[in-house]
């Protein structure tokens, strides 16, 4: 129809930031719903994925849907219906009769339009508007509300006017216009949507048109009345009906009921957007997100434990609080994560993410949550079926490790900063780790102190060792006196026991020693695969090879121009000091971004045969933005290019690890 707007609504399929909004601070999920959860309804009536019974088809064609006017073109009510797309009522309700019904739902921000074609009926002026007259009726029902049924009576044009009411009386702010034709007669009226949902709420609505004849007879376009709401199929709206048709038939999903679904005010004015989890996807729809035509969704590569809504972040709106998990793969053991994603544009932003679960059959660490507004308490709980001496699992890079126990750390402290939850407060404790560790001075936006694995030899502050040589350094390389060192520590690299120290002075790695190169020369090496002293954004110095000596970990961006913007590539090398010389043995892509989409692979330290070195752990990682059918590149495969490649969740490649053979880390079969 000429007068309303249908379009292919486009699709986040990935978001930003890494997507939970509640403007009254409400929460349901899947083990704590209402009778009239849209989820529970939909489970019993065939389109679990919505909330409708089977006969709604889950899609425009065929079945009662709203369709959201045009504002450029709006509605003048006539009563003719040649612009409309009528749906033709089909469940004989109740009785037989001669007569046919049609028709058609509209909306827009201030009110409901219902068309209507009948023939076979003869339009007279009704007397009493009563049930016993011919009339149309729309019945709604909105989540954890009572049903609305809304009655629609002709009047005779150029005779009497048309009445709309509810309740019994009259709908103020409604008007209905009629037009005879040959056959019966059409109609076109409007409802304020006061008067047909809750203030906030125009998603998740289930509901029938029907038509009475005035003998008796009940002509439907569903099941389901005011006394039966939840036998009613879904009135899904534009975004809710694009979220059909573009992704849930697409992905097979039509006929799943979501694990999670709430109702909450997540960003923009006080209008609910409805946020649900298919298998692993989260999806959010609402009458004004994305201007109520679109719908955003993000394939969480996951499972999904919990999801709620809170505002954490005291923006006065609900941010999303999830719990991930991610099953057991090899011997990295199975993991849970707790995220909390906020909505400062219509894409979520991860704003806190932290390790709290590792398991490996019976045995478990975990971690306790507290959440408050702007703050937020981590600490751990005791294990079970490990200790000190037992655990042996991988540490997590991309996200807040695990406290363990007999880590270094017993609680943290995170608020937020009005961007995201950093960390404010630590306490420390005895360390019952089997190789704890002192800290190198690092410089990383996050800081991620690695306390546990892998081990390092003896650090400490750098100091005046061989002053005149960094002086001799910075003359050689005119670097000014005004240039701090980033990484400035005194720790075993090379030679004989006795320490060197080890700088990283803009993107130089500098080292000199009593006994390195006779204690009267340096030795540097230039990081000139990043553009800017900024892009190397880390450097820490632990033993991975196992000789007893720190080898040198750098982590840093690089950035490369692409038709599609700008791409950023998270990059680790691993550099040792041997003979003096300072060589690369090993360089890895982590993660990939552009703009706001990120594929971030898992990379991890693990013991080597032995217990003797560390072997590097590659797997698959999450995306955020992109899928298998948008990303522009193809897998890299091992051994093919300058650095080893970062594995994409689609890629074919599940498993890559790296152990040390006396000269560089090579890939074992």
């Amino acid at each position: 129809m000429r007068r309303v707007v249908w379009a292919l609504a486009l699709v986040a399929c990935g978001g930003g930031g890494g997507a939970s909004s509640n403007g009254g601070n409400t929460a349901s999920n899947a083990a704590n719903k209402t009778d009239d959860s849209i989820a529970d309804v939909a489970s019993r009536e065939g389109l679990p994925s919505l909330g409708g019974s089977s006969q709604s088809g889950g899609g425009a064609s065929g079945s009662l849907h709203f369709e959201l006017v045009d504002k450029d073109n709006p509605i003048h009510l006539d009563g003719t219906v040649r612009e409309w797309t009528l749906v033709p009522a089909r469940t004989n309700a109740k009785g037989s009769t001669d007569a046919t019904f049609k028709c058609a739902l509209g909306y827009d921000a201030q009110y409901v339009y219902f068309a209507g074609e009948v023939t076979g009926v003869t339009l007279r002026h009704a007397r009493r508007f009563v049930d016993g007259e011919d009339h149309a009726t729309l019945v709604v029902a909105a989540p954890q509300s009572s049903p609305i049924e809304i009655a629609f009576y002709p009047g005779k044009p150029g005779e009497t006017a048309g009445v709309v009411r509810s309740r019994g009386r009259d709908v103020p702010g409604a008007k209905i216009i009629e037009a005879e034709s040959d056959k019966g007669y059409t109609f076109e009226a409007q409802v304020p949507w006061s008067a047909v949902a809750p203030p906030t709420i125009r998603v998740g609505l289930r509901g029938v048109a029907r038509f009475f004849d005035g003998k008796g007879a009940i002509l439907a376009s569903g099941n389901g009345d005011a006394q039966s709401p939840n036998d009613m199929p879904a009135l899904p709206t534009q975004s809710e009906e694009a979220l059909i048709e573009e992704f849930l038939v697409p992905k097979g999903l039509l006929a799943t009921t979501p694990k999670f679904e709430l109702l909450v005010d997540i960003r923009g004015d006080a209008m609910k957007e409805r946020v649900a989890v298919y298998d692993r996807y989260l999806t959010i729809v609402g009458p004004n997100y994305r201007d109520g035509k679109e719908f955003f969704y993000r394939d969480l590569g996951s499972d999904v434990a919990k999801l709620e809504a809170r505002d954490l972040t005291g923006r006065g709106k609900a941010d999303l609080v999830l719990r991930r998990e991610f099953p057991q793969t090899g011997d990295a053991g199975a993991r849970e994560w707790i995220e909390v994603w906020s909505f400062f544009s219509d894409e979520p932003t991860t704003v806190f993410s932290h390790e709290i679960s590792v398991a490996s059959g019976s045995n478990r660490v975990t971690n306790a949550v507290h959440l408050a507004s702007r703050e937020i308490d981590v600490t751990y709980d005791p294990a079970v079926g490990w200790d000190a001496s037992s655990y042996r699992m991988p540490r997590a890079t991309d996200t807040e490790p695990v406290l363990l126990p007999w880590g270094a750390i017993k609680s943290q402290t995170f608020r937020f900063d009005g961007s995201k939850f950093v960390k404010a407060r630590e306490v420390a404790q005895a360390s019952a780790a089997p190789a704890a560790t002192t800290t190198t001075t690092a410089i990383v936006a996050t800081p991620r102190v690695e306390r546990d694995t892998p081990p390092t030899p003896q650090q400490r502050p750098g100091g005046d060792l061989s002053a005149q040589l960094l002086a001799r350094y910075r003359a050689d390389r005119g670097v000014a006196e005004s240039v701090r060192p980033r990484v400035d520590v005194q720790v075993h690299v090379d030679g004989d026991a006795r320490p060197e120290r080890v700088l990283l002075v803009g993107r130089d790695i500098v080292i000199f020693g009593p006994g390195f190169k006779g204690g009267n020369a340096y030795a540097f090496l230039t990081l000139s695969q990043f553009a800017s002293d900024a892009d190397v954004e880390d450097m820490t110095l632990r033993d991975l090879t196992g000789d007893g000596a720190a080898d040198i970990v750098v982590r840093g961006v690089r950035r490369v121009t692409s038709t599609g913007g700008p791409i950023e590539m998270h990059v680790m090398f691993v550099y040792q000091v041997k003979n003096e010389t300072i060589t690369r043995v090993f360089a890895i892509e982590t993660s990939r971004a552009q703009g706001q989409k990120r594929i971030q692979g898992l990379v991890q330290m693990i013991p080597g045969a032995g217990n003797k070195g560390f072997d590097i752990d590659v797997r698959p990682g999450r995306a955020q933005g992109w899928t298998d059918r948008t990303y522009p590149f193809a897998q890299d495969q091992p051994g093919q290019g300058a650095f080893e490649p970062l594995l994409l969740p689609w890629g074919g490649i599940e498993h890559l690890r790296y152990a040390w053979n006396g000269t560089t880390f090579a890939r074992t079969p």
